[in-house]
């Protein structure tokens, strides 16, 4: 299955307002509707309705954890619907990232999720220790007060737009 908009999912352990907001200035940027649904929710009744042919859909919890049916995560149901991915991961004040973003990538990587890369939400972006950490990263979410927020949004938007699929 192929969409017109990535799926956002947090990478690990992101403060829900943080990720809200993140979101909501995405969507704005790239002109387009946000979805919220809840890691909670059936993966497949979701994705059978295809809510990123229209916008961007964000998933609310971790994606990595077994669906209250138990079957698989929502992480392995995204990868058998072929359903693109953006991580977004919270940075420290010091703009450092926990190894969860990693480890995200890597079992995005390992269920084979058609992952377009990585976001770094808020804390200042540092761009050497970015390219050192080896991960597709498409750019950073500064907080809402930072002079640069409106740009680097834009600048997510574009990158954003290149690479999902037609």
């Amino acid at each position: 299955m192929s969409t017109g908009f990535p799926l956002l999912v947090g990478a690990g352990p992101v403060p829900e307002l943080k990720m809200r907001q993140a979101c909501e200035a995405l969507a704005r940027a790239c002109r387009c509707s946000l979805t919220t649904v809840a890691s909670g929710a059936s993966p497949a009744e979701v994705l059978q309705t295809n809510p990123a042919a229209t916008g961007l859909v964000r998933l609310s919890g971790d994606a990595a954890r077994p669906t209250p049916e138990g079957d698989a995560s929502w992480l392995q149901a995204l990868a058998d619907w072929r359903q693109p991915v953006l991580l977004l991961t919270n940075a420290d004040r010091d703009g450092s990232i926990s190894g969860a973003a990693a480890a995200y990538a890597a079992l995005c990587r390992e269920l084979q999720v058609p992952l377009l890369g990585l976001v770094q939400l808020q804390g200042p972006w540092n761009g050497p220790a970015r390219r050192r950490d080896g991960l597709s990263w498409l750019g950073w979410i500064p907080d809402e007060q930072h002079p640069e927020q409106a740009e680097c949004i834009d600048a997510l938007a574009r990158r954003l737009q290149r690479r999902s699929p037609a």
